[in-house]
């Protein structure tokens, strides 16, 4: 057998092993097929209170393997991003889009605003997205569950203290392992995490400054 011919035959073997069944493909593409956000339905706006504290969101932090567009998967421990998808933004970018438009939808509390706004604030939030991926905890085939994780610390500027600090941890079971069902469940975990961090911020912010 030639040199090329057992090159090329260690390439099929390597892919077959690569490759698993099910709707959800690991396999390296050249451009994604199908471009993704984060979905969710948010309340109408409300007026801020008239004692409302503005509050500024940095921009979210995460690992290099999460601070990317593609959507992350995890298998035995092991990280690795689906195939023919990909998201609109990178995670953290959409991540904290959601944060901000439930923060300004539902909680009058706080008028939310970006680093980049060059706003003054009193509060600042600092965000870390630690877990940002779909976990096949019950086999290749079967549907994954979402896991997030986020780390938030609240900065008093004008005390120049760590005002709060706080760990959020959701998890959502996708209905299928299908690309629509992971992204679903991706949407149900932000939106849960933001809806947490709203409440959460608005409470501290309110126990110090009586908004």
């Amino acid at each position: 057998m030639s040199t090329m011919s057992k090159y090329a035959l260690g390439a099929l073997a390597a892919m077959s092993l690569v490759a698993t069944p099910g709707c959800i493909s690991l396999l390296p593409e050249s451009e994604p097929v199908s471009l993704y956000r984060l979905n969710g339905l948010v309340e109408d706006e409300q007026a801020p209170s008239p004692n409302a504290q503005t509050l500024v969101v940095d921009r979210i932090t995460a690992p290099r393997g999460l601070a990317v567009d593609k959507v992350a998967l995890l298998r035995d421990g092991e990280l690795a991003y689906m195939a023919g998808a990909a998201w609109l933004s990178p995670a953290p970018v959409m991540v904290q889009d959601r944060i901000l438009d439930i923060l300004q939808s539902e909680t009058p509390e706080l008028i939310p605003a970006r680093t980049e706004d060059g706003v003054e604030a009193r509060y600042r939030m600092q965000i870390e997205l630690r877990r940002f991926e779909a976990e096949y905890d019950q086999g290749p085939n079967r549907a994954p569950v979402i896991q997030m994780r986020v780390m938030a610390r609240l900065i008093d500027r004008d005390e120049r203290t760590l005002a709060a600090a706080r760990r959020f941890d959701v998890s959502v079971r996708a209905s299928d392992n299908r690309q629509s069902a992971l992204i679903a469940a991706f949407s149900e975990a932000t939106n849960d995490t933001a809806r947490s961090l709203a409440e959460w911020s608005a409470g501290v912010v309110c126990a110090e400054s009586g908004c």
